[in-house]
């Protein structure tokens, strides 16, 4: 008994996501305001760049007038005036040794959807499908005939 609990607890623990420094909700974000992937997180420039976070300073060209009394609109307004960056944690991390190439994904008609799940959906995101584990990336990789050598993800350099 005492084991399933533990289990139930840490699953629980992780599809919650990671805690972030502001309250985030990209449903409303994409409902709402109708913003999409991109808006927020462009294309990286170069291959294997990360998507990353916009600056504050995007965040704010909004939030001057909208819900600028709510909290986390405050805690916002406070990182743009120190010129602070949003210290996000990231909630898809891969290990060291393994190479994603965001770019070269989008390029063959991946869809963000497609490894995050319905996070314009989600109020907190969390890694749902389980994207950052080898098995998930191999499934798709078999589906669609994509490369599936070792070293396609796997960074030997």
């Amino acid at each position: 008994m005492r084991r399933r609990l533990l289990f139930f607890v840490a699953v629980s623990l992780y599809a919650a996501g990671p805690e972030q420094p502001l309250l985030f909700s990209h449903k409303v974000h994409t409902a709402t305001a109708e913003l999409v992937c991109r808006d927020c997180h462009p294309t990286p420039e170069k291959f294997g760049g990360t998507m990353g976070f916009p600056p504050v300073s995007q965040c704010m060209a909004c939030h001057v007038l909208i819900a600028k009394d709510k909290p986390a609109i405050r805690k916002l307004a406070e990182f743009a005036a120190q010129k602070q960056t949003i210290p996000w944690v990231r909630v898809y991390r891969l290990a060291d040794f393994v190479f994603f190439d965001h770019r070269f994904h989008l390029m063959n008609d991946a869809k963000c959807e497609d490894c995050h799940g319905a996070v314009a959906e989600q109020d907190v995101v969390s890694d749902d499908l389980g994207a950052t584990k080898m098995v998930f990336c191999q499934s798709c990789h078999v589906k669609t005939h994509a490369s599936a050598g070792c070293t396609t993800c796997h960074n030997t350099r």
